[in-house]
């Protein structure tokens, strides 16, 4: 029996969106949050000149790889830490990693989304790793400083100002919190951690609009305006560049016009409205049962596109 995957959680509305609309075309279909773990069983033999495996999500009869139709990976499949003794959960979190990227690669049929290694391995990559890729694709990044001088903090921070600009942000490389900086005592702030390590510093920007890339459809929370629509083919390229069939940015109107602001190549559909999320799921349905696959690249071509 020919049956489409779902990698992630069975209580994700995307997962349970995307069942639905298979099932409606009364199409087979398993969600699995790991396909590693217990009460999955996997099995997978490979050499130098073939690859077959098998896997049974939650005690059914087994399904070779030959007959699953299409794959959506919604998570990486990460480990329970509980009961775990540190040290042993960093390596069998990083074994298991490393089997199921290996093996969404081995499988034929349509894979969204089939992850290159460098963004399999780093989801929570901060805006400036995507921003060389983000100018090759015509899409507009806000000016960004990294320092640690103090001197060029404040030059920065006068150069908004003679732009109108009231303060600047910090933003952290290692979360996804920020900061206005508008006084001197925030700049003292700024300056003592420059003591320490260098700081990211970017140009305040107004309320943000998210949007999804699926394949070729461009999906929008809410009504874009003409700024936002004028990017969508660069939105597509970007797609594509970067070896994604499903990915989700963040747009913001800022003094240097629109901008993005995010990239997330682990969709949060759960933050989209209820008519965005509905023609997301129609669009990966839709890929998933496509007649051919256009999410398979050479690893090759996906690393490189992925260097970003």
């Amino acid at each position: 029996m020919h049956v489409y995957l779902l990698l992630g959680d069975p209580r994700d509305p995307l997962c349970q969106d995307v069942r639905t609309l298979l099932e409606a075309r009364n199409l087979p279909v398993r969600i699995t949050p790991h396909p590693l773990l217990p009460p999955s069983r996997f099995v997978w033999r490979l050499d130098t000149e073939r690859s077959v495996s098998h896997f049974s999500p939650d005690h059914e009869p087994p399904v070779p790889d030959r007959h699953v139709s299409g794959v959506l990976v919604c998570s990486h499949g990460w480990l329970d830490p509980a009961g775990w003794e540190p040290d042993d959960l960093a390596y069998m979190q990083s074994e298991t990693q490393a089997a199921i990227l290996a093996w969404l690669w081995s499988l034929a049929c349509p894979v969204i989304n089939r992850y290159p290694s460098a963004i399999w391995y780093r989801p929570d990559a901060h805006l400036l790793s995507w921003r060389s890729l983000l100018q090759r694709c015509d899409l507009p990044a806000m000016d960004t400083i990294v320092t640690n001088v103090e001197q060029a903090a404040r030059d920065f921070g006068q150069r908004c100002a003679l732009e109108g600009v009231p303060g600047v942000v910090y933003a952290p490389l290692t979360s996804s919190a920020r900061y206005l900086i508008s006084n001197e005592r925030d700049w003292n702030g700024v300056s003592a951690m420059q003591r320490i390590t260098p700081v990211c510093l970017t140009h305040p920007h107004g309320a943000g609009q998210l949007v999804c890339i699926v394949g070729q459809r461009v999906v929008w929370d809410g009504e874009p305006s003409t700024d936002s629509t004028a990017l969508e083919q660069g939105l597509r390229r970007f797609a594509a560049e970067a070896g994604l069939l499903f990915v989700e940015l963040a747009l913001a109107p800022s003094s240097q016009g629109m901008c993005i602001i995010d990239v997330e190549p682990y969709p949060q559909v759960h933050r989209f409205g209820e008519a965005a999320r509905r023609h997301i799921a129609e669009a990966l349905v839709d890929l998933l049962t496509g007649t051919r696959d256009p999410c398979r690249a050479s690893t090759a071509q996906a690393m490189e596109h992925a260097s970003v």
